[in-house]
């Protein structure tokens, strides 16, 4: 009987010798950190006219890239790039257009490490 044990014991142990070890933690990296977008986008409407502000605000200095596009009565649209500076908001466009009971601001916007993105505002078709 005292030769079973080891060997019993060595069956016990043996899945926890085949079981894979966890791999050790490691810290994220800035680009795994998910961070709010850089961008931010502000539609007013008052007396028959859209008032719009695009700023920008990121926690590290970083590009940015931009499509701003206005449809009321008719259409406007503003590119451009930046660098942002680390935690400085900045007006990057305001634009002022007359507006119908149908209107669509949409943004188009790339930053560095992020997948580009779009925002809108209004009654914007879909797709």
């Amino acid at each position: 009987m005292t030769s079973a044990l080891p060997t019993l014991a060595r069956l016990l142990l043996l899945p926890l010798l085949l079981a894979p070890f966890p791999a050790p933690a490691t810290p994220e990296t800035p680009a795994m950190i998910e961070t709010p977008q850089a961008l931010t986008l502000d539609v007013e409407t008052r007396d028959g006219m859209l008032e719009v502000r695009l700023t920008g605000l990121s926690p590290q200095a970083q590009a940015v890239s931009y499509t701003l596009e206005v449809k009321g009565r008719s259409t406007s649209r503003h590119r451009g790039s930046t660098r942002l500076a680390p935690g400085v908001a900045a007006v990057l466009s305001t634009m002022r257009a007359a507006a119908d009971e149908d209107w669509c601001v949409t943004l188009h916007a790339e930053e560095e490490g992020r997948a580009p993105y779009e925002i809108t505002r209004g009654t914007c078709p879909a797709g």
